[in-house]
């Protein structure tokens, strides 16, 4: 029968902390390597003008960093009155003698017989024809 207990395999605590120190040191320089590859192969990139016209253009950061502050003054210089829009809206919706309510109906009919999602569609305006005037015109 063996016997497999703990104390068998104790290991003293200077080998523990050298095994622990080789394994943490092994990660630590594979992950140079791999850090020493990619710098290479962004190196190559550069200097080859046939790779380089098959890679997207993307812009630095810094240039990323002035858009986005650009983008906030333009926010900040917004006029204030205006309520937020919700999002996924296309704009403004004119009901001419409708109520809302009676718009909303027209909306979801639309979007259930279309089997398209409601905030994909884009309704300019919805007006109420009269049935008085619908004859006059006839």
């Amino acid at each position: 029968m063996i016997n497999t207990t703990l104390c068998e395999f104790a290991m003293p605590l200077t080998d523990a902390l050298l095994l622990s120190l080789l394994g943490m040191g092994i990660v630590f320089g594979v992950l140079v390597i791999l850090m020493g590859i990619i710098w290479v192969m962004g190196k190559i990139m550069e200097k080859s003008p046939a790779i380089a016209a098959k890679m997207p253009k993307l812009p630095k950061p810094q240039d990323l960093f002035k858009k986005l502050k650009k983008t906030e003054e333009v926010a900040e210089t917004a006029p204030q009155n205006e309520e937020p829009k919700a999002k996924g809206t296309c704009g403004e919706l004119v009901l001419v003698k409708t109520e809302e309510r009676d718009a909303a109906m027209i909306m979801a009919i639309v979007a259930d017989s279309t089997g398209t999602p409601l905030n994909e569609l884009r309704f300019k305006s919805i007006k109420r024809v009269d049935e008085d005037a619908e004859k006059e015109t006839l």
